[in-house]
């Protein structure tokens, strides 16, 4: 029987870019399903104490930018620190990820397109050009589901996604949550796999984490 990890994020965070490909890597290596959830990262932080980056202290945004650098270079990974346009509005990127995935289309790909367009090309995800120009680059129909994360019924899905999130605990992103257990950030994708592995009643020794091997340095 198969499990699920619902993957809580937005493209516009970077902790979930710097998972997003380890989390898919992570679900295929314990035959498990990634159910991509985007949510609204600013209801979440106003509902659960949080804070958004502007509101933090001079201290705590000092010190993100060096964790940032730090996982960069431990994954081996490209960002760019501080993109031109961020913070922007995710809301058309999500939305446009939920309707991929309820067109039955797997949203892996698109997901990590959209985060690279943010943290690596420098793009204003909020422009719809900008959005349209990545679906094109997938070969997705642009048109098709731009449109349809337009409908009422996605925006709809976008605030069930949050409230579901925060009824989950969820207070930072990205959160990747199981039947058993709640996982907050990137650097908990160790113990994601391992609580995956956990249900098993049998593992081979000899097969390595794919975490473990991420994220040894070389």
């Amino acid at each position: 029987m198969r499990k699920n990890i619902d993957y809580y994020f937005t493209v516009t965070s970077p902790w979930s870019y710097l998972g997003d490909i380890r989390v898919r890597e992570v679900a295929a290596h314990c035959n498990a399903t990634l159910q991509h959830r985007p949510v609204n990262a600013g209801e979440i932080f106003s509902k659960t104490g949080g804070l958004s980056l502007k509101d933090r202290s001079a201290e705590r945004q000092a010190y993100r930018l060096r964790e940032l650098a730090r996982w960069r270079e431990r994954l081996g990974i490209e960002l760019n620190l501080e993109p031109e346009f961020f913070p922007a509005s995710s809301q058309l990127a999500d939305k446009v990820i939920i309707a991929t995935r309820d067109s039955g289309i797997d949203p892996g790909p698109l997901t990590n397109a959209f985060m690279r367009a943010v943290w690596v090309e420098d793009e204003n995800i909020a422009d719809p050009e900008v959005v349209k120009t990545v679906l094109n680059a997938q070969e997705l129909d642009a048109v098709t589901l731009m449109a349809s994360a337009q409908q009422e019924e996605t925006a709809r899905v976008l605030a069930a996604h949050t409230k579901e999130a925060i009824s989950r605990g969820v207070f930072g992103l990205p959160s990747y949550v199981t039947a058993d257990d709640l996982f907050w950030g990137q650097d908990r994708l160790e113990f994601l796999e391992s609580s995956l592995a956990a249900h098993e009643s049998s593992k081979d020794p000899e097969r390595a984490s794919v975490i473990a091997r991420a994220e040894t340095p070389p």
